[in-house]
């Protein structure tokens, strides 16, 4: 039997309090990396996995992206990001699934990122799955939490928090890149973000081989 992801089961408050300013001051570098691969790509088309509440969708420009698709496993969270980012109208399509069971169109994204996902699905599953998705000349962006610092989701009393702090496992970018390889993707760049506290990201574009 499945078990379902813990995250489905987090309060969006809970969800920005814990990665938020106050907590692991997740949010705004992660935005920040969104907004420089956005920027770089400028996708037509746009599939974010692990959307949450929209962090990141602030730099999305309409006049360039036409289609947007959000997918979190959390109703709720795709509830606040609908009523935050009402600029984008119709082209923002929300989706509540998660990244390993999700339906897109096979070559019909230009852009998918995924930040922090990976830590809590199979990536065996899930990256196979977003490669196939990617138009000619589309790209994966990664982003992975790396070892070092507090961890990302400590214990806490919070049943559903630690619910998520139990089902976490990294996942190293060496493992991505076997994976990725497998799936006809070849890695165009990487490199890894310094936070405070001792925290770092790997960030890494993936794109189709050939």
């Amino acid at each position: 039997m499945t078990i379902p992801n813990p995250w489905s089961l987090v309060p969006a408050a809970a969800y920005e309090e814990h990665l938020g300013s106050a907590g692991a001051g997740m949010l705004s570098p992660l935005s920040a990396l969104f907004q420089k691969i956005y920027a770089a790509r400028r996708p037509a088309r746009l599939a974010v996995l692990g959307i949450a509440t929209g962090n990141g969708l602030e730099h999305v420009d309409p006049a360039i992206t036409r289609r947007v698709v959000g997918v979190d496993v959390n109703l709720s969270y795709l509830a606040v990001a609908r009523q935050r980012y009402m600029r984008l109208g119709p082209a923002l399509q929300l989706l509540c699934a998660d990244a390993e069971g999700v339906e897109l169109e096979p070559g019909g994204i230009d852009l998918v990122h995924a930040a922090l996902l990976l830590e809590f699905v199979d990536p065996r599953v899930a990256l196979p799955r977003a490669a196939s998705w990617l138009a000619p000349g589309g790209a994966l962006s990664l982003v992975l939490q790396l070892p070092g610092g507090p961890p990302l989701m400590p214990a806490t009393a919070d049943p559903a928090l630690q619910a998520v702090a139990e089902r976490m496992r990294l996942v190293t970018p060496e493992e991505v890149r076997r994976i990725t390889a497998a799936a006809g993707l070849v890695e165009r760049r990487a490199f890894v973000v310094p936070l405070r506290a001792g925290r770092r990201l790997f960030a890494a574009l993936y794109a189709l081989r050939g």
